[in-house]
């Protein structure tokens, strides 16, 4: 399911707008990033919680040349999912 595809199905289950859904997933998606980007949790009970981690730099193998190369520290996203999600992924 894309983005559109969301908007679509959240219309038919609560009779909205169109674009007052689109906005308020355009809303939810730039909170969550924003809030990630500052090393923040976003946690929707039940469904689940994210978070941003770290990865420390490392020494890495190049696969073509199989040189020793110096692979950068970066930020991650991570999804925990929830109790309820979780057992109605499993439920399926």
């Amino acid at each position: 399911m894309n983005k559109q595809e969301l908007v679509d199905a959240v219309v038919a289950m609560r009779r909205a707008s169109k674009t007052a859904t689109g906005e308020v997933v355009d809303v939810l998606i730039d909170t969550v990033t924003t809030v990630m980007a500052g090393c923040g949790t976003v946690q929707l009970i039940g469904f689940g919680s994210f978070s941003s981690g770290g990865r420390t730099p490392r020494v890495g193998r190049s696969l073509a040349t199989g040189k020793a190369i110096q692979i950068l520290a970066a930020k991650t996203a991570k999804f925990t999912a929830g109790k309820m999600f979780r057992e109605a992924v499993n439920a399926s």
